[in-house]
């Protein structure tokens, strides 16, 4: 009957985290997508900022890490979970992308379809790895090490261009703030295993 409830009320935390986060996740990447042109008042750098920041890979793989880390006590739960969620906040950045402008796009069904099975699929396989990634962190900060491999490939995929304005600077500087602290959560647990193998 214990077993049973904690279940239950694991499930009410996920499920409010996913339609909470997932949401803002959706709205954000809509944001993103349609960035005001030309000089931003320090409102709307802030703006663009958290919309850029959030819409970014490594964002989505991390909210997606959250959901395995704060909800999941196995593997299996762990990528199913990774899955409703990354599929939730997609369908969320899909329903508020169409509403969000007032100029209809006429689209042919079945490039629709193409479309959002590329991204629906893409998007499954990065909430699952990233649920999965989210579990094991609690098992061991290496599995830290995979965030941080993607923080570093998104920083060159980005590129030189990435530095080159106020926005990508601060995503930038935030993807390496995220990486400088995975250093020193994975050095303070190597310290402290050295310390109790004494």
């Amino acid at each position: 009957m214990k077993k049973a409830e904690e279940n239950r009320r694991q499930w009410r935390n996920f499920a409010a985290f996913t339609l909470i986060v997932g949401l803002i996740v959706g709205t954000f990447s809509v944001v993103s997508d349609n960035l005001p042109i030309g000089a931003l008042t320090v409102s709307e750098l802030i703006l663009s900022y958290l919309a850029v920041t959030i819409n970014s890979l490594p964002l989505w793989f991390i909210f997606a890490m959250l959901v395995g880390y704060l909800f999941a006590n196995n593997v299996k739960k762990a990528a199913l979970f990774g899955f409703i969620y990354i599929i939730i906040a997609i369908t969320f950045y899909f329903l508020i992308g169409n509403f969000y402008t007032d100029i209809p796009i006429s689209v042919p069904f079945k490039e629709r379809i193409g479309t959002y099975a590329i991204w629906y699929g893409a998007s499954a396989v990065g909430g699952i790895s990233g649920g999965i990634v989210g579990f094991l962190t609690k098992k061991t900060p290496y599995a830290l090490l995979i965030l941080m491999a993607g923080l570093i490939l998104q920083l060159f995929v980005s590129g030189s261009s990435s530095w080159s304005n106020v926005v990508g600077i601060a995503q930038n500087i935030t993807f390496c703030l995220i990486i400088m602290g995975i250093i020193i959560r994975l050095t303070v647990s190597k310290n402290k295993m050295r310390l109790r193998n004494k």
